[in-house]
């Protein structure tokens, strides 16, 4: 079996099973003080030996050079962060965030870069190189990737603690903020009615819902009641279903498990849907008794050519409650899953779901907006 090798000047690669198995081979100090020739063996690719050759660099060669950023980043910074959401400490979206930001902000400019050669003047080119929320998310991650160094004893000091001009908020792409009032969800709802995303739609419409908490609920979580008179649909928020079509419980606060509260038609509705539903299927399927994913879910919200991004309905739903019907702030934001302010919200304000299904139904009793839609 052919033995390619590659030298390094501090250690070589041996392949030893083509494309499985590598040997590294190293002078280190043994017990004795004096130096030894040692050898490793690293089952996996080619990457992974040169990445445990790296390590073994930084723990043995008293000569290696200062490590790079890229180098901390895979020896310290990524294996921590996914220690974290191993742990429950970190929500997997949030590595996925991270990773992107390192390969298309941070990595281009800064993995080949020595630690100690990343000096205030370089990062301010850097950051005039960059949009503005570029800048700021590649800021704090290459500052946590220094914080390890300056942890591990690698340089002196973070440099990336100095106060740096930000550029221009021009540079940044303004996001569609628009809203839909009342009146605009009834003909939006008819246009998209049977729809596989209707029981999602609905869910952000009519219930304040996140893109990916109006995912998650299943057709078993969808109760209907009568409260006073107004059908109303209770949806247990326990989980949301991220763009891969992978669904977690870790919602984005505490506070954002909760029950949704859907009044009129569009409750009526919801519970059809639920009752047509196979047993232990979401409320808004793959078509295959899974769960469907929120790349897909916005693919078909702008096929429909709608003139807001499906997440403004959560936006919109906030907006009409508050304006249309009077409901006072202190009753919306738990409904949307936010906690309220001081001490009131951080120890004593609970409310249950009844408490929800009341507000709702007396904001409809007061406007029955839905009495003369075409749905």
């Amino acid at each position: 079996m052919p033995r390619r090798k590659t030298r390094a000047a501090w250690a070589s690669i041996t392949e030893v099973e083509r494309g499985a198995r590598y040997r590294i081979r190293f002078w280190a100090k043994g017990t004795d003080g004096s130096y030894k020739r040692r050898s490793e063996t690293v089952r996996g690719t080619r990457k992974d030996a040169e990445r445990r050759r790296a390590e073994l660099m930084l723990e043995h060669s008293e000569d290696a050079p200062c490590p790079t950023v890229g180098q901390a980043w895979e020896r310290w910074a990524l294996p921590d962060l996914e220690r974290r959401v191993e742990d429950g400490d970190l929500a997997p979206h949030s590595l996925v965030l991270y990773r992107s930001v390192w390969t298309r902000h941070v990595a281009p400019t800064w993995a080949d870069v020595p630690l100690y050669a990343v000096r205030p003047l370089a990062v301010q080119q850097w950051l005039y190189g960059l949009p503005r929320t570029a800048a700021e998310q590649g800021t704090k991650l290459l500052s946590k990737v220094m914080d390890y160094a300056v942890r591990y004893e690698v340089v002196p000091h973070n440099p990336m603690r100095e106060k740096y001009l930000m550029p221009s908020k021009s540079t940044v792409q303004r996001r569609d903020d628009g809203v839909w009032s009342l009146a605009e969800l009834g003909p939006l709802w008819a246009s998209l009615r049977g729809q596989w995303f209707e029981p999602a739609f609905l869910l952000a419409a009519f219930g304040g819902l996140r893109v990916g908490e109006s995912l998650g609920p299943m057709a078993s979580e969808v109760e209907l009641r009568d409260v006073g008179g107004v059908p109303v649909a209770l949806v247990a928020v326990a989980r949301q279903v991220d763009g891969h079509g992978r669904a977690t419980g870790r919602l984005k606060t505490a506070q954002s498990e909760r029950t949704a509260v859907i009044a009129g038609r569009a409750a009526l509705r919801l519970a059809e849907l639920a009752d047509a539903a196979p047993d232990g299927c979401p409320l808004t399927s793959d078509g295959l008794g899974g769960f469907q994913s929120q790349r897909r879910l916005n693919a078909e919200w702008q096929a429909l050519g709608a003139p807001h991004p499906y997440r403004n309905l959560r936006n919109s739903w906030q907006t009409w409650m508050r304006w249309e019907l009077r409901v006072p702030p202190y009753l919306i934001e738990p409904m949307m899953g936010h906690r309220l302010a001081g001490v009131t919200g951080a120890h004593y304000d609970r409310p249950a779901a009844d408490m929800f299904a009341e507000v709702v139904a007396d904001a409809y009793r007061s406007r029955p907006w839905d009495a003369d839609w075409d749905v």
